[in-house]
């Protein structure tokens, strides 16, 4: 079979052939003879780019683990984020930004063994980046940077893990989270009290109906592990390995 190049070439030598016939005037059903010849070789030509065209098309979807969202998904989305945020700010909390990546040597070592999971990027401009894992490494570098000692603050905003998605499951390895974290000296468990209302004022503003706010305690957990003669510093990677089980 004759690949694109030599059609061409063929192509070229029967246009020459046609436009020779057309200048000695030779009859017209000499020259239409060749024209039906030329045609015939664009016509294989055309049939060859379609079928190379076929053979690199790819199928156009959204990266394995995201998906897109609909603008009715949105509107629903940007709803129920207003009702989130008018809670937080009714509680005092300011919003900040950070950036998507963050440098690698922020990130690692904060995650146990999750650590496997973080987005790592090529080397830019001299910098290991990866991309962020969650929102709270990034909130304690902001307060470490700007030597910020008390704050009431939300963000929400997407996080990435290369982790195996199950979309059936709502895991993304592209997703939102909404952070409100309280930092600085406060009377023992009036944050956390504090941060219990905070769901509890969400949730009914939202009118999802009857709910159960289940709480756990990284203290207490702690506690059991001490309890159980397990290393101090293991407690962070059993810490990780129990917070897959089911609360």
């Amino acid at each position: 079979m004759l690949d694109n190049v030599q059609i061409e070439e063929l192509i070229k030598e029967q246009e020459d052939i046609v436009r020779e016939l057309e200048a000695a005037k030779e009859s017209k059903e000499k020259i239409a003879e060749e024209v039906a010849k030329l045609l015939e070789l664009k016509a294989q030509l055309n049939n060859e780019e379609n079928i190379t065209n076929d053979t690199h098309k790819f199928v156009l979807k959204t990266p394995k683990g995201t998906r897109d969202y609909t603008p009715h998904q949105m509107v629903i989305r940007q709803r129920v984020l207003e009702k989130v945020v008018s809670v937080f700010k009714r509680h005092g909390a300011e919003s900040i930004d950070t950036p998507v990546f963050e440098l690698k040597e922020v990130l690692m070592g904060k995650y146990g063994e999750d650590s496997k999971l973080i987005y790592d990027l090529e080397d830019q401009g001299g910098e290991i980046l990866c991309l962020r894992y969650d929102l709270t490494v990034p909130f304690a570098r902001y307060l470490a940077m700007n030597k910020i000692t008390n704050i009431k603050r939300y963000h929400i905003a997407k996080v990435y893990r290369r982790d195996n998605p199950s979309i059936s499951r709502g895991r993304y390895r592209e997703f939102y989270q909404c952070d409100f974290d309280i930092a600085g000296a406060y009377d023992p468990m009036i944050p956390d009290a504090e941060c219990v209302k905070i769901m509890q004022e969400i949730l009914d503003s939202l009118d999802i109906g009857s709910y159960t706010i289940k709480l756990n305690h990284r203290l207490l957990l702690d506690g059991m592990f001490e309890a159980c003669g397990v290393p101090n510093d293991k407690f962070r990677s059993i810490c990780s390995a129990v917070d897959k089980l089911d609360k």
